[in-house]
């Protein structure tokens, strides 16, 4: 059984073994996640596109293969390459060093795993299958991607924004929550899904006012 968690990745080493596709994705993943994360990649060789963010500085590439000691300073590891004797062994000194460990294709060697997820700005969605099934966590990441498109992340800000604007007419934490429950409201989200988000904060400004004002009637 796993335990979900978000990690906070800001300031962290991250060590990725191999250069290939795979290896390719993980650091996408880091690099869109966490814009200041150290990302180090010790492969000899590397992916065009690998080459491209080393050349940009975007990541740490150490131009040699993988021996005992590479993974000093990192917080998670990844080992991604296509041995899987190789990944055997990155995996095995990073659990000695207490170090948070994916292996590629062996989700019993791993202490995490990454689950599909949509990302919508601060909003983000996410589906595992505890490595069981990873095609299925791929097709339901689709139909949140089709549930959840762009626009919420938009919204979530906007959602935020006027929440803090409207701190005065929201004295109450039960008023706070009335507003997030408003702002979760099934017509509201159409808006949302639609792409009417002007509309839809119209609505939640004017249901806020009106929130605000039952609140301090009943505390009068």
């Amino acid at each position: 059984m796993l335990y979900p968690v978000n990690l906070d990745l800001s300031g962290r080493l991250i060590v990725v073994v191999g250069g290939g596709t795979v290896a390719e994705r993980k650091v996408r993943g880091l690099l869109a996640a966490e814009p200041f994360v150290s990302v180090r990649v010790i492969a000899p060789q590397l992916t065009e596109s690998l080459h491209a963010l080393a050349a940009d500085e975007r990541i740490d590439w150490r131009n040699e293969c993988y021996v005992r000691g590479s993974l000093s300073g990192a917080f998670l590891v990844y080992a991604a390459t296509d041995s899987p004797a190789l990944n055997a062994e990155v995996a095995a000194e990073a659990k000695e060093c207490g170090m948070l460990v994916n292996v590629i294709d062996d989700p019993d060697a791993s202490s995490f795993q990454i689950p599909s997820s949509v990302r919508r700005g601060d909003f983000l969605l996410t589906a595992s299958t505890g490595g069981g099934s990873p095609a299925l966590a791929r097709a339901i990441r689709m139909e949140l991607e089709q549930l959840y498109p762009p626009s919420f992340g938009v919204w979530l800000e906007r959602a935020a924004i006027l929440r803090a604007k409207l701190q005065e007419e929201l004295p109450t934490s039960s008023a706070r929550t009335e507003f997030w429950r408003t702002a979760l409201r099934p017509d509201i989200l159409n808006m949302i899904r639609c792409g009417e988000l002007e509309k839809a904060e119209v609505e939640l400004r004017h249901a806020a006012l009106d929130i605000g004002a039952k609140s301090s009637h009943g505390s009068g």
